[in-house]
């Protein structure tokens, strides 16, 4: 029977399960948490969330919702999916370490549900923006309900602000963790995972012609690198089972498309005003999308 979303989590401040009790999700020792109007509950670590909330973060995710809505990046998601189908059973529990605004586990959810998996997807991620709007994406495509968290919820996917590095989950609970683009928790990946060959963690990283274009646009000189997620030095947890690369061109159609995806890039920071005008002067762009598909198996 598949699990509801209260079988995993666990309580952030003290490993105890946590139970639903009216509009909040409370422990046993009475640490509560309140459920929002848009359902997601903070489960970030108190004072770590007060100091994530720089002014843009709220631009940032928009910029992101906005670009990914068009729908140039969902390749990205079919090609998790098929790797994902090729190791797991029917019912697939997916942890996204780092979801952002949620359109890429979502997809990802919908994909796999659509090839015949019962799913139950937690993304999270450590703003609570995001999570917001990816619980709204949820409602949306019918993958949520107003209360996920009722004993008697079947929901498929829920957002959750949370430090990723110590996740409010049990240990032994997903059998894939996904990280996409983001800092990559190896022993976290490690304790949440199932014990079993079928799991997985599925990493996604920057090919060395991803965005080719719009970096020659913005820098002088481009670097070129292609360095792969490696396990860390002295981690026996984990073995890399081989990396596969999706490369292909999307061609955005305005400049609103094409400041939206610089927006949401590491570029962002690091650009001279000199670049970001020659960026922001173009009404199209084709990009190469490069992306790396590493797996690593439990040892």
């Amino acid at each position: 029977i598949m699990t509801n979303i209260l079988d995993i989590l666990a309580c952030p401040l003290c490993p105890g399960k946590l139970s639903c009790d009216g509009g909040s999700l409370k422990c046993a020792l009475g640490h509560t948490f309140d459920i929002s109007k848009s359902g997601y509950v903070n489960l970030l670590p108190p004072g770590k969330g007060k100091n994530s909330h720089t002014g843009d973060e709220r631009d940032m995710v928009k910029a992101r919702a906005d670009f990914l809505s068009r729908g140039y990046y969902d390749r990205l998601d079919t090609r998790s999916a098929e790797i994902i189908c090729t190791s797991t059973q029917d019912e697939v529990t997916l942890v996204d370490m780092g979801a952002g605004e949620g359109r890429h586990t979502l997809k990802t959810t919908s994909e796999l549900i659509s090839r015949g998996k019962k799913m139950l997807s937690v993304g999270f991620d450590a703003s609570k923006y995001a999570s917001e709007c990816g619980m709204k994406k949820s409602r949306v495509a019918g993958l949520s309900e107003k209360n996920p968290y009722d004993m008697t919820s079947r929901a498929s996917l829920v957002f959750i602000p949370a430090n990723i590095f110590s996740l409010p989950i049990v240990n032994d609970c997903a059998d894939v963790c996904l990280s996409m683009f983001a800092p990559i928790p190896w022993d976290e990946a490690y304790r949440v995972l199932k014990k079993s060959p079928d799991s997985m963690l599925l990493v996604l990283s920057s090919g060395k012609n991803h965005l080719i274009e719009l970096r020659s646009l913005i820098y002088d000189s481009v670097n070129i690198s292609d360095s792969l997620p490696e396990v860390p030095e002295g981690n026996d947890s984990f073995v890399s089972a081989g990396t596969t690369e999706l490369c292909y061109t999307a061609h955005l159609e305005n400049s609103e498309d094409i400041k939206n995806l610089f927006t949401m890039t590491p570029f962002y920071y690091k650009t001279t005003e000199e670049g970001k005008k020659r960026l922001y002067s173009q009404n199209e762009l084709d990009v190469t999308v490069d992306v790396n598909y590493t797996i690593f198996k439990l040892k």
